[in-house]
C-alpha cells in the first residue's frame, strides 16, 4: 500500500485488475505471480475485455450517489460537501464494488486489436494502463508513455517482472482513486469542513491506524461529525472520529455553561475525551449530563501529534453499530468473501 499521497482519499476499497493477452499460457503464468489477495480477471480477447471494462462504471456512480458539493457563497472556501450515509451502506453491502476495474495490464501485440488500441478505447479516463511489451515494441511503448496513452510499460522478458508488476499495480490502484475522485476531493480541501484531509500529521496517523487494524477500505462520514467508517478484510467495521481542537473547546464551554459533571469538564480540559454526538445540535443533551451517565456520551481520545489540532477516537464494531443510524453490520459483504468466491472465476479465460 502506497502511503505517500499528500491528500487522503475520501474513500477507498480494493478494486480489480484486468489482464489482457492472447497467450493463455502467459496469462496463467502471470496470474500465479500476482498477490493472493488481489482481485483480478483474465481476458484472451481484447474486444471482450474492452466491452467488460467500458460497462463497469461503478466508481463514477458511487461518486454521484454518495458525495455531493454545494456552494454557500462566492468563494471556494464556501463549498460544503454532503455525504449520504445510506448510500454508503448500500455500497458496503454490495459485493460489486470489488469488481471496479482500476488497472489494465495489456499485451501490446494481439490480433484484431493491439494493446494501445485497447487503451485508447477505454471510456473511463482514470483507469490506469500498463503495457506489456516485447523487445521490438520498446520504442512504441516509450512514445505511448510520452503521449500519455499509458502509465507504464514493462518488458515481458524483464528479470524482475514479478516485482515490477506487483509494485506498479499497487501504486496505480492508489493513483486511480486519487485522480478519479479529485473533483470531490478539491472542494473538501478548499474549506474547513474536513480540513484534516490534507494535514500531513493526520495522514501519518490515519495510515498508522489503517496498518495496525489491517483496514482495507474506508469511507468519509459526516455523522455524528467528521470521521471514517473503516472495514478490514473480514468486513469488521470500526469508526474513526476526528474532532478539531476548536470544536472540542466549544464543547468544553458548552459543558461549563450547563454545569456538567466536574469529572467530565476535567477530562475535556485535559483533552482526554471527545463527544459521541454533534455538539452544535445537542444543547439539551449536554444539559442532561450527570455523574452517572456522561461516560455513555463521550469516549477516550488521542491527539494526532503533540502539535496537532486534531483529536481522534477509534470505536469498535459494537459502538459503531450503535452510533450510526440504520447500520446493519451483518449485511456487509467483505473483501475476504469476494476473494474466496471469485477464486475460480478470476482465472477464467475469455
Amino acid at each position: 500500500m502506497d502511503n505517500t499521497f499528500p491528500v487522503c482519499h475520501l474513500f477507498y476499497y480494493p478494486s480489480q485488475v484486468i489482464l489482457v493477452d492472447d497467450d493463455s499460457d502467459f496469462l496463467d503464468a502471470v496470474s500465479l505471480i500476482l498477490p493472493r489477495d488481489l482481485s483480478f480477471r483474465l481476458f484472451q480477447s481484447a474486444r471482450q475485455a474492452l466491452t467488460h471494462i467500458n460497462a463497469a462504471q461503478h466508481h463514477s456512480e458511487l461518486i454521484r450517489r454518495v458525495y455531493s458539493s454545494y456552494k454557500t457563497g462566492p468563494f471556494d472556501s464556501d463549498t460544503l460537501t454532503h455525504i449520504d450515509i445510506n448510500e454508503i451502506y448500500k455500497e458496503i453491502y454490495n459485493p460489486d464494488r470489488f469488481t471496479t476495474p482500476s488497472v489494465v495490464v495489456v499485451d501490446y501485440s494481439m490480433p484484431s486489436m493491439n494493446g494501445l488500441e485497447l487503451c485508447a478505447s477505454l471510456k473511463n479516463p482514470y483507469i490506469k494502463r500498463i503495457l506489456l511489451t516485447g523487445q521490438a515494441d520498446t520504442d512504441i511503448a516509450i512514445q505511448a508513455f510520452n503521449d500519455g496513452l499509458i502509465d507504464q510499460f514493462i518488458s515481458k522478458k524483464d528479470q524482475d517482472l514479478e516485482g515490477k508488476l506487483q509494485r506498479s499495480i499497487a501504486n496505480l490502484q492508489q493513483h486511480y482513486f486519487s485522480k478519479s475522485f479529485k473533483l470531490i476531493t478539491d472542494p473538501v480541501v478548499a474549506n474547513s469542513q474536513s480540513r484534516f484531509i490534507n494535514d500531513a500529521e493526520f495522514i501519518d496517523y490515519f495510515n498508522k491506524i489503517r496498518n495496525e487494524r489491517k483496514i482495507l477500505e474506508y469511507y468519509l462520514l459526516d455523522e455524528p461529525y467528521a470521521g471514517f467508517l473503516m472495514l478490514d478484510e473480514q468486513g469488521i467495521a470500526s469508526l474513526l472520529l476526528i474532532l478539531p481542537e476548536d470544536e472540542l473547546l466549544e464543547n468544553l464551554k458548552q459543558c461549563e455553561a450547563a454545569n456538567a459533571p466536574k469529572e467530565l469538564i476535567s477530562q475535556l480540559q485535559e483533552r482526554k475525551v471527545i463527544p459521541l454526538f454533534h455538539c452544535a445540535d445537542n444543547d439539551s443533551l449536554v444539559s442532561q449530563l450527570s455523574d452517572d451517565n456522561w461516560q455513555n456520551y463521550y469516549t477516550k481520545a488521542t491527539q494526532v501529534s503533540n502539535n496537532s489540532p486534531f483529536f481522534c477516537a477509534t470505536l469498535e464494531n459494537e459502538k459503531t453499530s450503535r452510533l450510526l443510524r440504520n447500520f446493519s453490520p451483518d449485511r456487509i459483504h467483505s473483501y475476504r468473501q469476494h476473494i474466496t468466491s471469485s477464486t475460480v472465476t478470476t482465472k477464467f479465460l475469455h
